[in-house]
């Protein structure tokens, strides 16, 4: 017999069962990568469509408090927003919901965490948001629907926007980097403060106007309702506790009011034409002023008007008529108007907002000015500070 032959035979099939057997194991062990990784591939672009579902319901949060924010404080069960029994499924099936919403600071701030889905695959959002002025407010020193006019020399130190245009007749100084733009010439090439400083277009700006209406039914809110000519109005201002509510009543284009001193924080609303004396002992701050018709602020007297808040602007004098301010005292303030804001003075170093046009008689200087205190009388905007992806069971 040939027992070596049987041998060999028995050793190859051995050895072939032995090959294949790896090969099989190896095959297989490349299917399961290849399995792992497409199901890794799918995991990461679902969950890549479940963070950006999340992130379209953190913009419809933002969305509903910018288009009414007296729904900050409101409880989610009050909100119209989707919740989790009720999710927003968007055109690719993802869908998302809100899962909880909290506020501090006074209902000036909320936390939201927010969940977004797309098949098996989770992601959640918690993000903050705030409510601040808007920018409009703080961008510009000199800010016009109409024409900007200054005659004669100039220094400005911060940047000016004019919808329809600019009307400079003497020299021009830009310091600070500052630009003077407009938006009624499109060919005069982009703002530059080296190349272009004076000039330059910038799309057309949305100017605020002074909501008179809302502003008369806030000067009644707290009640304490006088009268321009009773003897004692002044005491009344005076003795009213801080961050009153004021309504002024019985004024005509001849009516003055006397102010001086920290106001703390008092919003008065005179009906009607109003002079505004800045007469006293000390710097008047602290106090926005608001007249339904037009407003004679005069800056000759014995005091400036400062702040009571440091690095801020804090006094504010608005009208729905026509502002005029004289003399050359310090004003660190802002002017805003419906109408036409004329100057007659020297120096500016606060901010002037006018729907009709901004108006500057003799050489001028537009000195740096602060940013604008939050004294609660102006719409807010709510804007997302921060977020961050979180797990999703926190």
């Amino acid at each position: 017999m040939n027992i070596t032959g049987k041998r060999r035979k028995g050793v190859a099939l051995i050895s072939s069962i032995f090959i294949a057997i790896v090969g099989m194991l190896v095959t297989m062990s490349m299917m399961a990568v290849s399995s792992s990784n497409t199901n890794q591939i799918t995991d990461d672009k679902s969950g890549t469509t479940a963070y950006y579902a999340a992130e379209a319901g953190l913009e419809e949060v933002k969305n509903l408090f910018n288009s009414d924010t007296s729904n900050l404080g409101v409880s989610l069960a009050e909100l119209n927003l989707p919740e989790q029994d009720s999710p927003s499924t968007l055109s690719n099936n993802a869908s998302y919901w809100i899962d909880s919403i909290s506020y501090s600071n006074n209902n000036k701030s909320a936390l939201i965490y927010i969940i977004g889905k797309d098949g098996d695959a989770f992601r959640k959002i918690r993000a903050k948001m705030d409510t601040s002025i808007p920018d409009i407010y703080n961008d510009y020193g000199l800010l016009t629907d109409g024409i900007l006019t200054i005659h004669g020399t100039k220094v400005l130190q911060m940047n000016v926007h004019a919808n329809n245009g600019l009307f400079f007749t003497g020299g021009t100084t830009m310091e600070n980097n500052a630009v003077a733009t407009q938006s009624s010439d499109p060919t005069a090439g982009s703002p530059n403060s080296e190349n272009n400083p004076v000039g330059g277009y910038e799309p057309k700006l949305d100017v605020p106007a002074v909501p008179i209406s809302e502003y008369r039914i806030k000067g009644k809110q707290d009640n304490i309702l006088l009268n321009i000519n009773q003897c004692d109005l002044m005491t009344r201002i005076n003795n009213a506790p801080a961050g009153s509510n004021i309504y002024i009543s019985g004024t005509n284009n001849q009516s003055v009011l006397n102010l001086s001193g920290d106001m703390q924080g008092k919003f008065l609303f005179i009906d009607g034409d109003i002079q505004v004396n800045a007469s006293g002992l000390s710097n008047l701050t602290n106090v926005m002023v608001v007249a339904a018709g037009s407003m004679e602020v005069d800056g000759s007297g014995s005091i400036d008007v400062g702040t009571a808040h440091n690095g801020q602007i804090d006094t504010v004098f608005a009208s729905g008529g026509d502002v005029t301010l004289n003399g050359s005292r310090s004003f660190d303030s802002m002017f805003w108007t419906n109408q036409t804001f004329r100057q007659n003075g020297a120096s500016l170093a606060g901010r002037v907002i006018s729907q009709e046009a901004i108006l500057f008689n003799g050489s001028f200087t537009l000195s740096q000015s602060n940013q604008l205190y939050d004294n609660g009388a102006f719409d807010k905007t709510v804007n997302v500070s921060s977020w961050q992806l979180v797990p999703i069971n926190s």
